[in-house]
């Protein structure tokens, strides 16, 4: 396991606690190279924020992979420790939650794996989160807008659900930047279109020097500090998060999905094409992107230049013979 003590210096909890829930990271190391670098949308900006959406099969909105026991294992320690942190619902969200739960069971049934029962004592959709790897988020449709009245966040990547539940979408994403000027009014519009019996599923990407995947932590509580690249790209890693959407019939909710993929900086040495993709994405961002997006992140002095020479050698290999 990974020693976060150097990195993870300045979050609200404790470096103990955050490290106390930290994965087996080997699983994600002896993975190999993992498919979703090719769903990763690397082009260069503008426009800085897409929403990149592509169609789905609403029966492959959730995910049931290898690391299934390990990750759900570590959702239900984080309901029964850190449950007021990783859970909230508001009432608004009641039948949605309901709706959610019959969707997970008939997934897992799908996939061999047995599916969750009510609970008397839980809300319906903390016992659909314990049962699958992605976090559950619902967008309720009321008082002329979209709301996030319900969700089930375990693996945030630096946000928290209390600061969020019952916002608007403009409230929700408040903090990207470009959003309120190039997103804002699209999103709600495209959920005010979006039917029932179609899914569509997006990816992100952030790099993080460590594989913590509860990182309920703000944008200023990350680690600081000039951060060394090794020749394999440690201590950074590739943290991206499969996002789905879909439009629940009965209730007319969106169930918006998150399931979060790790790997080491190191598989990029295996794709070098991505390697490039990635610094020439991040060159064409403006000021604004760039703070947000690489400086507030600690890439500049060491991750970015090891990409670059990543490209560079694989050029300067292949034009050799």
């Amino acid at each position: 396991m990974v020693d976060y003590s150097e990195v993870v210096t300045r979050a609200p909890l404790t470096v103990e606690r955050l490290r106390s829930f930290a994965p087996d990271d080997v699983l994600y190391r002896d993975a190999g190279v993992p498919a979703w670098l090719d769903e990763l949308d690397l082009k260069v900006a503008p426009p800085h924020l897409k929403m990149g959406t592509h169609s789905l099969a609403t029966e492959d909105c959730l995910v049931v992979d290898q690391f299934r026991d390990m990750e759900v294992a570590l959702r239900n320690r984080l309901l029964d420790e850190e449950h007021d942190t990783v859970f909230a619902a508001l009432p608004s969200a009641d039948d949605a939650s309901q709706e959610v739960l019959e969707l997970v069971g008939e997934h897992l049934a799908r996939a061999g794996v047995t599916p969750p029962n009510a609970v008397a004592a839980r809300h319906p959709l903390e016992v659909a989160g314990r049962a699958v790897q992605e976090d559950l988020c619902l967008m309720i449709p009321r008082d002329g807008g979209w709301f996030l009245d319900a969700g089930v966040l375990c693996f945030p990547t630096i946000w928290s659900l209390a600061a969020k539940l019952g916002r608007p979408t403009s409230e929700v994403h408040g903090t990207v930047v470009h959003y309120a000027g190039e997103l804002a009014e699209r999103v709600d519009r495209y959920f005010d279109a979006f039917r029932p019996g179609r899914a569509v599923w997006r990816r992100n990407l952030s790099i993080k020097p460590f594989p913590l995947l509860y990182l309920p932590v703000t944008k200023a509580a990350q680690p600081v500090g000039v951060l060394a690249c090794d020749d394999d790209g440690a201590p950074f890693w590739l943290r991206t998060e499969r996002q789905t959407l879909q439009r629940l019939p009965r209730s007319g909710a969106i169930l918006f999905t998150i399931k979060l993929q790790l790997a080491p900086a190191a598989v990029l040495r295996q794709r070098p094409d991505r390697a490039r993709d990635l610094v020439e994405m991040y060159r064409s961002w403006d000021a604004a992107m760039w703070d947000y997006k690489v400086a507030s992140n600690d890439l500049a002095p060491g991750f970015i230049p090891w990409l670059t020479r990543l490209g560079t050698d694989a050029e300067t290999a292949r034009n050799s013979h």
